[in-house]
């Protein structure tokens, strides 16, 4: 279609109108008004004329890398990368794509649980180290309650080998017995308490192990306390770091036994 100009549109509407004098005096302004609104009128089709005229191609690309040509985005394209083509094929705009809200997206459910453990690993070490804090006020307070888990640990341990060796001279006096039976058959119920002896130390055993084990890690959960407190009370402001004869360090204001610079 030819682009129309100015002065097609308005010939036309120039030959329908009436030949000046012809009109009434009271209507002047009405003819001006008229007149006014056609030329605005005729200013708009040009603009939509020249717009269609120019528009030219959408230049974009799909899920599979494929490149497209079209005079209008499609709506399931509209959000991504494109560039709008002149006629001569130059571009003349370029829109990027739509970003997405910045967001963790968990993929899949073994994602959702690491994301979930992580997060609860955070608020379990965050409940410690205000635990830590707020049980104790130096190291030394640290080292005196690992002192006493330990103990009550080995004492129940001490006790488990008393009983282990209580045991083992019942058994011993049962073995003495089963001599004076012969040529007799040993009872059964002698039989019996012997079974039982050694079922029961075997026990005995076991748990002696499980506080040894348990022992061990009560004073290594101290020691990791103590450190804990040590770094927590480091980053705090002010805090003072005072090494002592056997190469310890404290931040934690104790009552400390200082190198002499003499020595």
């Amino acid at each position: 279609m030819r682009a129309q100009s100015f002065e097609d549109i308005m010939n036309p509407l120039a030959a329908a109108m009436p030949a000046r004098g012809t009109l009434p005096l009271q209507f002047g302004e009405v003819r001006r008004t008229t007149v006014l609104l056609t030329m605005l009128l005729a200013c708009v089709c040009l603009l939509a004329l020249s717009s269609n005229a120019d528009a030219g191609l959408y230049k974009w690309t799909d899920d599979r890398g494929i490149v497209h040509y079209s005079d209008q985005m499609p709506a399931e394209a509209v959000n991504r990368a494109n560039q709008q083509l002149s006629k001569q094929g130059l571009t003349v705009h370029r829109t990027e794509p739509a970003k997405m809200p910045t967001q963790t997206v968990a993929k899949t459910e073994a994602d959702e649980q690491r994301q979930r453990e992580s997060e609860r690993d955070k608020l379990l070490a965050a409940r410690r180290d205000r635990a830590i804090m707020e049980s104790y006020s130096n190291e030394n307070e640290i080292e005196l309650a690992k002192s006493r888990a330990v103990a009550t640990i080995d004492g129940q341990v001490q006790s488990a080998e008393a009983y282990i060796e209580q045991m083992k001279k019942r058994r011993a006096e049962l073995e003495g017995k089963k001599g004076t039976y012969a040529p007799r058959p040993v009872p059964g119920a002698l039989v019996l308490e012997i079974e039982s002896i050694d079922a029961e130390v075997a026990r005995q055993h076991d748990f002696v192990a499980t506080k040894k084990r348990e022992s061990a890690a009560v004073a290594e959960r101290y020691e990791a306390d103590r450190q804990r407190f040590r770094e927590l009370r480091a980053g705090e402001p002010g805090a003072a770091v005072v090494t002592t004869e056997d190469g310890r360090r404290s931040s934690n204001g104790a009552s400390l036994t200082l190198t002499s610079a003499s020595r």
